[in-house]
């Protein structure tokens, strides 16, 4: 099985013939007997926010990437690691924030 096509620049990825939104395992928090969250805190005012939150809303999956890292920031994707669908996706700038609700197929990207 081929593994998503991202293209740098772009925060997708093309995987099963959907654009999948990208998000960082940086912003992965484990909560003891709860879903998994994402919290980014550093949403800015680049353009690409808006369609971006707003692909995450309507799709309802990411795809997880661990991601090369300055000064613990995120610069460029490194691998995809898994397909999930979300739930409860909210922003309050500057916070993007939303619920792992279940790991999708495949359990690995090869």
């Amino acid at each position: 099985m081929a593994k998503p096509k991202g293209h740098r620049g772009t925060w997708f990825a093309e995987w099963g013939g959907e654009q999948i939104p990208c998000v960082h395992q940086v912003y992965f928090v484990v909560r003891k007997g709860k879903r998994p969250i994402y919290v980014d805190d550093a949403v800015g005012g680049n353009p690409k926010w808006p369609p971006f939150i707003e692909a995450i809303r309507k799709l309802k999956k990411v795809l997880l990437t661990s991601d090369h890292l300055e000064n613990g920031v995120p610069t460029d994707r490194k691998d995809y690691l898994s397909l999930w669908r979300v739930e409860n996706v909210r922003y309050e700038h500057p916070v993007l924030s939303f619920e792992f609700a279940e790991r999708l197929p495949p359990a690995r990207f090869s």
